[in-house]
């Protein structure tokens, strides 16, 4: 009887760390993993990263307060990078001290650029505040009809 106690509470803990832990971003390697997809992102300021944004002016390439996102995406299933996909990034700011409220969420779509037979999609954000970034991608591949969410934040520290 206590045996299948054990298997039942076991069971049910299975179940609930595959739901929790569908999504996780890793810091050190600037990924997340979800069921589907492996997504591997990156932040660079403008100023340094003016050709990762397709169609930048010179003076945003310059503007100290603008930053590039830039993401990957490749297929958990065989490994392959993922080129054919729509990708729009939400990127929410920091809070703010006085008022402990986020910035107005900004949303903008994602620019595939390719180099060396390999894709890559990203745009230029403000992120001229200290602290923590929350992003969310809306990943809507070829033949799809809803996208894929993936969220992760980035700590942006001056």
């Amino acid at each position: 009887m206590l045996s299948r106690i054990h298997s039942i509470l076991f069971v049910w803990m299975v179940l609930f760390v595959g739901t929790v832990s569908a999504a996780f971003a890793d810091e050190l390697t600037r990924s997340v993993t979800t069921r589907h997809l492996t997504v591997h992102y990156g932040v660079a300021p403008a100023s340094h990263a003016p050709k990762l944004v397709t169609g930048s002016s010179h003076d945003a390439a310059h503007n100290v307060n603008l930053s590039v996102l830039t993401v990957a995406l490749v297929d958990r299933s065989n490994g392959e990078r993922i080129g054919n996909a729509h990708v729009m990034a939400v990127v929410k700011g920091p809070r703010s001290e006085a008022s402990h409220l986020h910035a107005k969420p900004t949303t903008k779509p994602l620019d595939p650029a390719w180099a060396d037979g390999l894709v890559t999609y990203s745009n230029m954000f403000d992120m001229r505040w200290g602290g923590i970034y929350h992003i969310e991608l809306l990943i809507t591949r070829k033949g799809e009809t809803h996208p894929e969410r993936v969220r992760f934040n980035i700590d942006q520290q001056f």
